[in-house]
């Protein structure tokens, strides 16, 4: 699985991720397509990345020494290793939030250990 390095240098990227939002104007979105996994099954964009998911699941928090996430979103404390994953199963997209600061998604708060919410198409 190939891994890609994103920078961050203020918590405020801590708080877009804390605060992911699917409705505009939200700085993260999600888009898929139904294609086979070799190539990307959606597009995560961010403020200052664009990352194409071609597995999956991917898991979305901090590299650390104990491993690396598919996305990082920096070092920041707010910022958990392993903060949430993604994953699909046809024909949708979920959202398992995995950090004890849980994650805003549409103004709804996820907490660690809710059950996956599915994610709406756009």
């Amino acid at each position: 699985m190939a891994q890609t390095q994103y920078s961050r240098s203020s918590e405020s990227d801590a708080w877009a991720l804390l605060s992911l939002k699917s409705a505009p104007p939200s700085p993260s979105k999600v888009q898929w397509a139904q294609e086979p996994a070799a190539v990307a099954i959606a597009r995560l964009d961010g403020r200052d990345f664009e990352y194409l998911i071609r597995q999956k699941r991917v898991v979305i928090g901090r590299n650390s020494s104990r491993g690396e996430v598919d996305v990082n979103m920096g070092h920041s404390s707010f910022i958990s290793r392993r903060h949430l994953e993604l994953f699909y199963d046809h024909p949708e997209f979920y959202l398992t939030c995995n950090s004890k600061n849980g994650v805003l998604v549409d103004g709804v708060f996820q907490r660690k250990g809710a059950a996956a919410m599915v994610l709406p198409k756009r």
